[in-house]
């Protein structure tokens, strides 16, 4: 796994809840029907309908739904690769960094350590070893 790519987990995890939200708030249609009261004298009355046009959003959600199911994928190979680091305080380190974004001094604090220590634990990985 290379840097580059690492610094994508970031990216990867808000585009997948952006589409989510977007999955929640597909296209609403509005529409207005005629009808009539239950009682007499039976006076005309028009009823207000919304809802999610289906026409509209078929398509939308399909495309959404595949695009959430790549960025999974991609998440998946991170954890797999996360997995395959066999020091638990780096696996912390790099999950908290790339995976979740939490800055170097968060990550201190975390875990106890100063951000001049994280900077140092990060920049001395080996990344092409795990």
């Amino acid at each position: 796994m290379t840097k580059e790519k690492l610094e994508k987990m970031r990216a990867l995890r808000t585009e997948i809840r952006l589409l989510e939200k977007d999955l929640r708030e597909l296209p609403y249609t509005r529409d207005c029907v005629q009808g009539s009261m239950t009682e007499f004298p039976y006076i005309k009355v028009t009823i207000p309908v919304t809802g999610v046009d289906e026409t509209l959003s078929r398509a939308l959600r399909r495309k959404i739904e595949n695009k959430i199911a790549k960025l999974q994928k991609e998440l998946n190979e991170f954890e797999d690769w996360l997995d395959s680091i066999e020091e638990p305080e780096m696996r912390v380190i790099m999950r908290m960094y790339y995976g979740q974004g939490f800055t170097q001094e968060a990550i201190g604090e975390e875990i106890g350590y100063s951000r001049e220590t994280v900077y140092r634990k990060l920049k001395n990985f080996d990344y092409s070893a795990a």
